[in-house]
């Protein structure tokens, strides 16, 4: 194999193992959420440098008084809304809280790449597209409906699962 070859081989491993490490982190970041209903975790770093940027997990507004979105419990839950649908409802999401944190410490997010515990909503997707991240980690599983993959892919974000 060409010495070009073998150093575009492991420059991918070595991405994927970023990727994985931080999968690992964002997993780890979800279980600071309150939300009885789900614990998601985001991390958005720079795969060049290996550097994480910013982090998020879903819960309430910065310098909210109550834990829950309902106060004592979670309005999503009261309400009886599944996941996917009425996303104006509830908390902040992971996605969201991680973007807003890197603008809150003027972190530039252009050509990274975030990884979430969840597959991403439409409203995150949004985010994830105007905040100018190039590359989405996700896991997924049974419990989501996600509307935000296809959003992602037909905007040019490339979309990579890690499994459930």
């Amino acid at each position: 194999m060409p010495v070009s070859s073998t150093v575009a081989v492991a420059q991918k491993r070595i991405f994927a193992m970023s990727a994985e490490i931080w999968d690992e982190v964002a997993r780890t970041i979800a279980k600071q959420s309150p939300c009885p209903r789900a614990q998601v975790g985001a991390v958005i770093f720079r795969a060049d440098r290996k550097a994480v940027l910013s982090t998020g997990y879903n819960g309430q507004a910065r310098k909210s008084e109550s834990i829950l979105c309902g106060g004592s419990c979670c309005d999503r839950d009261r309400l009886g809304i599944p996941s996917g649908e009425r996303i104006e409802i509830g908390c902040i999401h992971a996605e969201i809280n991680a973007i807003a944190n890197a603008v809150y410490e003027g972190i530039a997010l252009a050509d990274a790449c975030i990884v979430i515990t969840a597959p991403p909503c439409l409203m995150c997707s949004k985010m994830i597209i105007q905040s100018g991240i190039k590359t989405v980690y996700y896991r997924g599983g049974q419990r989501w409906t996600s509307t935000g993959e296809d959003y992602l892919s037909a905007h040019g974000v490339q979309l990579i699962s890690l499994g459930r």
